[in-house]
């Protein structure tokens, strides 16, 4: 059985190195983040699951950063000058 262990969404803002009110921006957008569940007006993210996903930010090819910034563009944004 998987451990029932939770980050709240300030100790997962913590272990990214981000501001909570950026990872509540990047869930609200649809950004990569962690896998989590509501319950009631709390994100909870499950330790063993977040484990998983910063694994595979990790070995993605081309990943620069853990939150899945890197080279991905996201919402049809391009990045480049005009």
């Amino acid at each position: 059985m998987t451990s029932r262990r939770f980050y709240t969404l300030e100790e997962i803002a913590r272990e990214l190195h981000i501001a909570p009110a950026t990872a509540r921006n990047r869930l609200t957008l649809g950004l990569p983040m962690p896998p989590s569940i509501r319950v009631g007006r709390r994100r909870l993210f499950p330790v063993d699951e977040y484990e998983k996903w910063i694994a595979s930010q990790l070995t993605r090819s081309g990943s620069s950063d853990a939150a899945g910034d890197g080279d991905s563009c996201q919402h049809g944004q391009s990045h480049e000058p005009t």
